[in-house]
């Protein structure tokens, strides 16, 4: 049967659906529907303007559609709050997550200080609920370091933190505990790799285990990509998902500080520079500018901005780091907000051509 649909990317799958119950948008009566990278949700009405507006604002990627989907058989399967309001009361079953992300067979989940003793509980659910995960892990502590790493806690489940995941057409192998990737910029890795042309130089200054770069180069025969790490762990594991994915010569793993690298060999090559650092992606725009070619190029800057305009206090960030480095800041192509991160505080990317 076609229905209307909400269309979204599959990693913030479970964030929709909460989203849609509480606003009373979800149909339970029909299956969600997969196509893809993407999860279609059916709708028991559509979204008026202003709940259109809010789902935007907490998914990175919000599409209303019509689709094919079954008539629900039987029940569904039980929320995470539904599931542990069976063991623990309902007081505390309502404090439970209502997101969690998911990297390859892994749960990554944050657990509230309330819940923290019932941690088991909150793993073994998550497991009930998704059956291909074989081990959850509570967040520690925040991301820190050098190396973009945060403590985490076994609390369900067995086997090591190395994991394979998969995500449009790429596999990324990669030990959660020792690297920086979040599922939930799945979507940012897509839209600007669909930016890359073929021919470019693409410099990726803080590249992880790959996926702003591999992805671009399946996208764009042709590009070049020096996709650069200070972690040693996360660079290994970028040289071997360059080959797992047959980007071998289209993208070359650089162990180096990005700003170290850049001015040592890399001045003035670069189309395209991608800038995933929110926290400190501001201190390096100068470094980014001499890697762009002397006619200019494109900049993907991620940073961290707070209410009441976090758009434009992104761009102002860049403007200013782009003038003081010499150069000007000609056109904002985009600007978005990419995701919350704390209350009234967003990640947000501005590409922008720079002259």
């Amino acid at each position: 049967m076609k229905r209307a649909c909400l269309r979204v990317w599959k990693e913030e799958a479970e964030k929709a659906r909460e989203l849609l119950r509480r606003a009373g948008l979800l149909d339970g009566s029909f299956e969600p529907a997969r196509s893809g990278d993407f999860v279609l949700f059916p709708l028991a009405r559509e979204p008026d303007a202003s709940e259109m507006a809010e789902l935007r604002r907490q998914l990175s990627h919000a599409e209303l559609t019509m689709a094919e989907v079954r008539e629900r058989e039987g029940r569904r399967p039980p929320l995470l709050r539904e599931l542990l309001a069976r063991s623990l009361p309902p007081e505390l079953a309502e404090k439970a997550p209502r997101a969690f992300d998911v990297v390859g067979d892994i749960a990554i989940v944050e657990v509230p200080p309330e819940l923290w003793p019932h941690r088991r509980a909150v793993g073994e659910a998550i497991m009930a609920i998704h059956k291909r995960v074989r081990l959850v892990l509570a967040k520690g502590g925040p991301v820190a370091g050098t190396f973009r790493v945060r403590e985490l806690v076994p609390i369900a489940g067995s086997g090591p933190t190395e994991t394979t995941h998969r995500e449009h057409g790429c596999t990324f192998r990669l030990d959660v505990a020792r690297v920086y990737f979040s599922p939930r910029l799945s979507y940012e890795h897509a839209r600007v790799a669909s930016q890359a042309r073929e021919g470019e130089i693409l410099v990726d200054m803080f590249a992880g285990v790959g996926p702003f770069s591999i992805l671009a180069a399946k996208r764009a025969p042709g590009l070049l990509a020096y996709a650069m790490d200070i972690n040693p762990v996360a660079v290994h594991y970028l040289a071997l998902n360059v080959r797992a994915n047959r980007v071998v010569g289209s993208v070359v793993p650089v162990l180096a500080d990005a700003g170290k690298a850049i001015r040592s060999a890399l001045r003035g090559v670069a189309d395209r520079v991608v800038m995933n650092l929110p926290e400190r992606a501001h201190e390096f725009l100068s470094v980014a500018c001499e890697a762009l070619r002397p006619e200019g190029g494109v900049v993907h800057f991620y940073t961290f901005a707070g209410a009441p305009r976090p758009e434009e206090e992104a761009v102002s960030a860049l403007r200013t780091g782009v003038e003081e480095a010499g150069r000007g800041l000609e056109r904002v192509l985009a600007v978005r907000r990419v995701r919350e991160v704390a209350p009234y505080r967003w990640q947000v990317v501005v590409d922008a051509l720079i002259t």
